[in-house]
């Protein structure tokens, strides 16, 4: 039996020498790291076996590819001699090389217009409950983000972090169902009132994951909470 055995959805394939299996993020949020994204390994989170990569439910499955080359390319580089941190790195540079070859991406990038064009693209569908003329919330196409502008981003971000960000917008991965929405949602709006109140990022996120980490335990809590960090964000 595999330890943390109920956050396995079924194995998707074998890749160099290792086994990739779909998983409950949600979960793995939940039970093991709130940290946890898109894809991970053991050289990141030690829960997760040697031989084994982790890929998110909640995912584009057109994003898989990139998710293993970029691993790929870790092990590379760090069997050349460069550090951990290095070889992330490198292997994020070429990734995003490779996923703004694409031709959706290329038709962006030559147009005059990009950043208008970008939005146009990234910008899914508001999420009109979480909306007011202090801030909107979307969901948003990730993909079209990580080719652009940052290839590690994942799941969940607003203004006071990216600049890519319009101001007094929070944005959520149109990929994540509708539960996981709220708890990251719940993590951005905490994250996003703190920076506004003097707090550097790496703290603020700290204290987001925290709040967080709360609520996935405390689901039933979830909606009054989202309400109280919704109004705070009037600012």
């Amino acid at each position: 039996m595999k330890n943390n055995e109920h956050v396995y959805i079924k194995k998707i394939g074998d890749h160099e020498g290792f086994e990739v299996w779909l998983v409950d993020g949600s979960l793995v949020r939940r039970d093991l790291d709130e940290n946890f994204t898109e894809y991970e390994h053991h050289a990141r989170y030690k829960f997760i076996p040697a031989n084994e990569i982790w890929i998110e439910k909640d995912t584009n499955e057109e994003e898989w590819k990139y998710f293993l080359e970029n691993l790929d390319l870790e092990r590379k580089y760090i069997s050349e001699g460069s550090t951990f941190g290095e070889a992330v790195e490198k292997a994020n540079s070429i990734e995003q090389k490779d996923r703004r070859n694409s031709p959706r991406i290329q038709k962006i990038l030559d147009s005059h217009h990009k950043r208008k064009e970008a939005l146009e693209k990234i910008h899914k569908e508001k999420m009109e409950e979480w909306c007011a003329s202090f801030l909107t919330v979307w969901r948003i196409d990730g993909s079209i983000v990580r080719a652009l502008y940052m290839v590690d981003y994942a799941d969940g971000g607003h203004d006071l972090v990216y600049d890519f960000v319009p101001k007094n917008e929070i944005w959520i991965e149109e990929v994540l169902d509708e539960n996981e929405r709220k708890f990251i949602l719940l993590h951005e709006m905490h994250e996003r009132y703190l920076m506004s109140q003097g707090k550097d990022y790496h703290h603020a996120h700290e204290g987001a994951t925290i709040i967080e980490a709360r609520y996935r335990k405390n689901p039933e809590e979830l909606e009054e909470r989202m309400k109280e960090e919704w109004e705070k964000n009037n600012f």
